[in-house]
């Protein structure tokens, strides 16, 4: 699809406005790209087949799980994901396909769902996938589903869902092919299932393929050993070695940061006082503890803002996960010294320590300079903005509360309950190929006998008729 640069041009200066408008913090590496990469914003136009107001909302989304992810702190190098689970080789990029485009491969059974945390297996694909972009430029990948070997307790649907999530909604015009190599049949319904959480112009991508066809969409040269072909490729992971001039731009949210827009002038995307105005007690961390003073049980934590400035501020608090808190006062103004105690509530809900950890708030602090309105003051303050993000946390991690004690609610999923009815079919299929395959050996051998008998009968028959 050919994007024009007036397209690009459009949706950039789009962005800049509504986030003029809506006042929002992004990460200034991701505002960069926005700002520099014309190829990264045609990828948007592709994907929403050239609709503005539509690549707009993505990109806008994209940007705000970008921040609340961390996606651009991942890396083998500072603890952000797990080492162990990146050596294990259970998926890594190799060869390309038929069209050039990378391949990532997922060796599907080396992977065991009831052995694996869940939200680290998520911060691997997703450090996979930023490695790939920076590999590739942006250009296109193939996701080659490996299935030799696999069986039922390799079968991760979330996973798998994840995964195509991660395509539709964060990684726009990044998918080439989806190749499906040597599936057991008994994981057929299960891709049935997946089939509908793909558009149907990603359906069109999806290849079953076996040895005899599988160079019909993947290089010769990369077709390895194992399936048939002459690379003997052995994974071996190896960090990720990043251009000198990426590193010098690396930039974290305490930086300051200028980057150019369409008119040519720069504006500044964060800026921090090296001193806070706004103190935080008892620190930058959230933990919730139930409290059991209401009927409602539920998870709360409180911290206290005070103003640590000769003028006033107006704080506002941001979080990446609206419908899960409550938080009061989310907006405030203080004084010089004073001080206001800030409750966080987590909404009713079943709660883990796993779903609260990737959680964070966002709080933004400007001085009170004059008598204009504090909204407006949010809007021209913009270069003297400071910000805290504050973590969350769960006083024991072992705890899982139901907030609501009358929540009687079924809390599966769409997607758990389909998996449910998959494994029904699935265990109802095994059950029918054993039953049938134990009436098959009664047939064989029941044929086995009457061959045996007839024979018998015509040796008698021909003795008997010799010798008279």
């Amino acid at each position: 699809m050919d994007i024009s640069p007036e397209s690009i041009s459009a949706l950039r200066q789009s962005f800049e406005d509504k986030l003029n408008e809506q006042n929002e913090v992004f990460h200034p590496m991701d505002l960069a790209k926005i700002n520099n990469s014309d190829s990264w914003l045609k990828r948007f136009l592709i994907h929403t087949e050239g609709n503005q107001e539509e690549a707009l909302s993505m990109l806008w989304n994209v940007c705000e799980w970008r921040k609340s992810f961390g996606v651009n702190e991942i890396s083998e190098s500072n603890g952000t994901v797990r080492i162990d689970y990146l050596e294990e080789g259970i998926m890594f990029p190799h060869g390309v396909d038929k069209d050039g485009k990378l391949m990532f491969i997922i060796q599907c059974k080396l992977h065991f769902k009831a052995s694996k945390d869940p939200e680290e297996c998520k911060k691997c694909a997703v450090y996979w996938f930023e490695r790939m972009e920076r590999l590739t430029n942006g250009d296109q990948i193939t996701i080659f589903f490996d299935m030799m070997g696999s069986g039922l307790s390799n079968l991760d649907m979330e996973f798998t869902n994840y995964l195509i999530n991660l395509l539709k909604m964060y990684y726009p015009a990044f998918l080439n092919y989806i190749i499906i190599f040597e599936m057991p049949w008994v994981l057929n319904a299960a891709f049935k299932i997946i089939k509908t959480w793909l558009p149907a112009k990603a359906v069109k991508k999806i290849k079953f393929l076996n040895k005899q066809n599988l160079n019909e969409f993947v290089s010769k040269e990369s077709i390895m050993v194992s399936w048939g072909g002459e690379d003997n490729y052995k994974f071996n992971f190896e960090p990720e070695t990043k251009k000198v001039e990426e590193t010098k731009k690396k930039v974290h949210f305490a930086e300051t940061m200028e980057v150019k827009n369409v008119s040519g002038d720069t504006r500044d995307i964060v800026c921090m006082p090296k001193e806070f105005k706004l103190k935080i007690n008892p620190s930058e961390v959230l933990v919730f503890n139930k409290d059991n003073n209401n009927g409602y049980n539920e998870l709360m934590a409180s911290l206290t803002f005070v103003n640590d400035f000769k003028d006033p501020i107006a704080f506002k608090i941001k979080t990446t996960c609206l419908v899960k808190y409550k938080v009061r006062p989310s907006t405030g103004t203080l004084t010089p010294q004073e001080s206001i105690k800030v409750t966080f509530v987590l909404n009713g809900m079943s709660i883990k320590q796993t779903d609260v950890m990737r959680d964070k708030f966002l709080v933004l602090v400007i001085p009170i300079v004059d008598t204009k309105d504090v909204a407006e003051m949010w809007k021209i303050q913009w270069e003297t903005k400071e910000q805290h993000i504050l973590k969350c946390k769960i006083l024991n991690e072992n705890e899982t509360v139901n907030t609501w004690n009358s929540y009687d609610k079924n809390h599966n999923n769409d997607l758990e309950q389909k998996v449910d009815k998959l494994m029904n079919v699935v265990t109802t299929l095994e059950i029918s190929n054993r039953v049938l395959s134990q009436h098959m050996r009664y047939v064989k051998y029941s044929l086995y006998i009457i061959l045996l008998m007839c024979l018998f009968a015509f040796g008698f028959l021909w003795a008997v008729y010799y010798h008279k």
